[in-house]
């Protein structure tokens, strides 16, 4: 019997014990039991998720920047057929009003028969056809315009629309790195060496701290919607008294470029000495998924503030602004970075990169040969100009939601050609 008890209490105190040790778990922090390998699975799949979206954001936000672009080409077109409808039409009415009725009494009397005279009669029917003809070009490019317009605001809406997208894709993506452990990041930073799709996740995080994204696409222009820039080189229909849409840059802008809210002069840097040609920075995740670089000619050069390059690097980090050509502005797009560097060493060029292209085709140097481009010639696409620095890569304000900077080739598919004005 005395056996028996002593088994029971030893049961019971093991029963104790066993319940004592649970209770102790229980109320343990969770913490400091935490597997970091379990961390780091679940980080890395929520940023891979948070990387794949991004990279279609970013493919979706170039494919929108080029039609844009082209779509402000054919706004340009027809701007430039409706004046010259308008100015023939314009002569035509003004021809017969100064000669009055005296076209048909020189028909008539400087006939030499009746055949003659028919010959003439229906001569003069057909100016007059010619002349509702040309009426009714004015009236057809009028209307034309006007829908390029109406689709170019549609364009310009659906651009910011998917920047709003990645900017909260970009705040996802900076809450959740922050809140990993500096190991963890850095095991996410290694991983990402091999995974394309988790490294733009940790890009997209990164990208966030410029703020780029959460600036409208506008910026201060007042071009959205409207025929635009034209062909002339000279910014159009900007307004610099907004005092809503201006930001104070500090995103990474070399030559200490400031852009001032009310409208202020910006004046061009010219930073002493002269830099060299920038290293290759690091750059970001290639939103089409990842492709091998094109063009890969190693013809380098160096900056020097003679060269239209010179003063476009010293831009870096500035926001892309649709219809921008100076600080002022807010930013720049392609063809007004372009138009801006080129401003600085006193040559007027077309705001727009179709133009841009033609103009170098007409009066510059143009190849469809990439490998023959030098550092700092245009390099050309449908729907966007960049400026070439060797190696397969470009310099240039990119498209809607990413400040100006450095990218590849091949991110903005074949390129038609290159050059200089």
């Amino acid at each position: 019997m005395q056996r028996r008890r002593h088994g029971g209490s030893a049961a019971r105190l093991s029963l104790v014990l066993a319940l004592s040790g649970s209770l102790a778990l229980s109320c343990s922090p969770v913490a400091a039991f935490a597997d970091p390998q379990s961390d780091l699975d679940a980080a890395r799949e929520q940023l891979s998720q948070i990387g794949a979206e991004y990279q279609s954001l970013q493919q979706e936000l170039l494919d929108v920047t080029a039609q844009v672009e082209e779509t402000q080409t054919r706004i340009l077109e027809t701007t430039d057929e409706l004046q010259s409808a308008q100015d023939l039409l314009a002569s035509n009415i003004s021809s017969d009003y100064k000669s009055g009725g005296a076209k048909l009494a020189q028909v008539i009397l400087g006939a030499t028969d009746f055949n003659d005279l028919i010959s003439r009669v229906f001569y003069m029917d057909k100016v007059s056809t010619a002349q509702a003809d040309a009426i009714e070009d004015v009236r057809t490019l009028k209307a034309q315009l006007e829908e390029q317009q109406t689709e170019q605001k549609q364009r310009l809406a659906d651009a910011q629309a998917k920047v709003n997208e990645q900017a909260a894709n970009q705040q996802a993506a900076q809450s959740l790195v922050n809140s990993l452990s500096e190991e963890v990041r850095q095991e996410l930073q290694t991983a990402a060496e091999s995974d394309e799709t988790l490294a733009s996740g940790i890009q997209s995080a990164k990208d966030a701290e410029t703020g780029v994204s959460e600036r409208p696409i506008t910026g201060n222009t007042n071009n959205a919607g409207n025929a635009g820039n034209n062909d002339s080189g000279q910014d159009t229909s900007t307004d610099t008294s907004n005092g809503t849409n201006g930001n104070t840059n500090n995103n990474g802008t070399t030559g200490g470029n400031t852009n001032n809210n009310g409208g202020t002069t910006n004046t061009t840097p010219t930073p002493d000495p002269a830099p060299s040609t920038p290293s290759t920075p690091s750059t970001p995740s290639t939103p089409s998924g990842g492709s091998t670089n094109t063009g890969s000619s190693s013809n380098g050069g160096s900056a020097n503030y003679s060269s239209p390059i010179s003063y476009a690097l010293a831009m870096e980090g500035q926001p892309y602004v649709w219809g921008g050509d100076s600080l002022a502005d807010g930013g720049f797009d392609c063809s007004g970075l372009v138009c801006y560097a080129y401003s600085c060493i006193g040559v007027s060029l077309p705001h727009n990169s179709g133009s841009l292209r033609s103009y170098c085709q007409k009066y510059g140097y143009y190849t469809t040969d990439i490998s023959q481009l030098q550092y700092g010639d245009l390099v050309f696409w449908s729907g966007h100009v960049a400026f070439y620095v060797g190696n397969g890569m470009v310099f240039g304000a990119t498209t809607f939601g990413q400040p100006a900077g450095y990218g590849q080739i091949s991110w903005y598919g074949t390129p038609l050609g290159g050059g200089r004005p």
